[in-house]
């Protein structure tokens, strides 16, 4: 069992990350910030480095929390889990795992890679190679934002040196940036190290839209209160049915098919034959029966929830009544008889009787007679 990501085993989009950061730090330090004006390089270094700081430390706390289900914890540090789940919220529902051989919670799910439970989990991220889930997940979300921050500073800087160059090139003028290039690196190839900086300017772009898509999909899943294995679920179980549908749809075509032939109706297998085709579903008499399928049981489903919600109205009125008039209805059974000659009833303090006070008068009146 792996307790957080920087215990082994290790993998190459982990070691990746160890080796990117700090040569996009380098490249900047050396290549981008010497061919900027010093009036734009301080502010420029400052911003660079403080997000690379910030990415570092978002991903090294990322890391090191441990996102593991409590009952997990609690079960390897040999604790007594039943005075744990004690101090739990009562209603809290557990499950059990037999992989780590203890309850869970009912959201925590196993993981495979670290070999444990994990709270609220959402996914098992390669490039940080732990688990992410409800411990870590914020550390997660602020080391996606920070790195885009990163990412988009060294873009923009050497966007700002790669445009500054190629104008005074185009003018056929020494540009101020082709001669900082010459004055710093003394070798005088100005157009190696544009080239250079022209490399890892195409490498951010690539990162900055792969790690812009991860940052919106994040924050689309934190809008809708979901996790990002809930959405794989659920967009499984899209899949699925989406499959279903098409071989429902498939075997209905093909038995109407069977019918008109049967039928001779040459102008019923034309639109069974041209409704199938893309773009042609509101001519297609197969979609068009399902659709009033659809609609049929949205209806009825829409009917019996209405019915429900009118009798849970009707009940919660009836109990109101009974609550405001003083009486809860209780009928006893008493030696095998229920005794609905009355219904006994539990009274209040005014004076009347209460159902232990009933059930021994009425013992008593059958023992008189």
């Amino acid at each position: 069992m792996r307790h957080n990501g920087l215990e082994k085993p290790y993998n190459w989009m982990q070691v990746s990350t160890w080796i990117i950061l700090p040569t996009l730090l380098l490249q900047f330090f050396f290549f981008a910030s010497p061919l900027l004006p010093l009036a734009a390089s301080i502010p420029c270094s400052i911003a660079v480095f403080f997000f690379g700081a910030l990415a570092a430390y978002k991903g090294y706390t990322t890391c090191i929390t441990d996102p593991a289900d409590d009952h997990v914890i609690c079960h390897l540090n040999r604790q007594n889990e039943k005075t744990f789940v004690d101090e739990e919220k009562a209603e809290e529902e557990v499950k059990y795992c037999f992989a780590c051989e203890t309850n869970v919670h009912s959201h925590s799910m196993h993981c495979k890679f670290c070999d444990k439970c994990v709270a609220r989990f959402d996914h098992h991220c390669q490039w940080l190679n732990t688990c992410i889930g409800e411990k870590n997940y914020q550390y997660f979300f602020e080391t996606v934002v920070s790195t885009c921050l990163l990412v988009f500073a060294h873009w923009a800087c050497l966007t700002g040196i790669i445009v500054a160059y190629f104008i005074g090139w185009d003018n056929g003028e020494i540009s101020g940036t082709e001669q900082r290039a010459k004055d710093w690196f003394g070798a005088n190839q100005p157009n190696v190290v544009i080239g250079f900086n022209l490399g890892f300017w195409a490498f951010d772009t690539i990162a900055e839209a792969l790690i812009l898509q991860l940052l919106f999909f994040h924050l689309s899943l934190r809008k809708k209160g979901m996790t990002t294995y809930q959405f794989i679920v659920k967009d499984n179980e899209k899949k699925r049915m989406e499959s279903r549908k098409q071989m429902d749809t498939k075997r209905r075509r093909a038995d109407h098919m069977k019918r008109e032939i049967e039928e001779g109706n040459i102008f019923g297998r034309m639109a069974l034959t041209v409704g199938g085709w893309k773009g042609c579903g509101c001519i297609d008499p197969i979609r068009r029966e399902m659709r009033e399928e659809d609609r049929a049981a949205k209806l009825a489903a829409s009917k019996a929830a209405s019915r429900r919600s009118e009798m849970e109205h009707v009940k919660h009125d009836d109990s109101d009544n009974d609550t405001k008039d003083g009486i809860t209805v209780n009928p006893i059974r008493l030696n095998g008889y229920n005794g609905d000659n009355g219904v006994h009833a539990n009274m209040g303090k005014n004076g009347t009787r209460n159902a232990a006070d009933t059930v021994a008068s009425d013992a008593s009146s059958i023992s008189h007679q």
